[in-house]
């Protein structure tokens, strides 16, 4: 008896350790397809960061044409005015 008792205890403690390295197996695994969304969400947020880069570099670009276009505008704008008042000042001396 004393032998099948022994028997048993040691293969309790068998199974008790057994069910322990499955658990840590399946904690791995789990941490494991964790690790492995991650690393897509980072991909794919790396992805819209220059996405965004570059779409930020063309707003730059087409700000500082608009920037030069209005510059231009007003340019035409007082030119025309100094015409006006050159014309409207002519025609009031005679």
């Amino acid at each position: 008896m004393a032998d099948s008792t022994k028997f048993e205890t040691s293969l309790q403690r068998f199974e008790k350790a057994l069910k322990l390295v499955e658990a840590s197996l399946a904690r791995k695994r789990d941490e494991n397809a964790r690790l492995k969304t991650l690393e897509i969400e980072k991909a794919t947020l790396e992805s819209d960061r220059q996405r965004m880069d570059r779409e930020l570099a063309q707003v730059r670009v087409k700000a500082q044409e608009l920037v030069d276009t209005s510059k231009q505008a007003v340019g035409k704008i007082d030119s025309a005015m100094s015409r006006i008042r050159s014309v409207l000042h002519s025609n009031s001396g005679q």
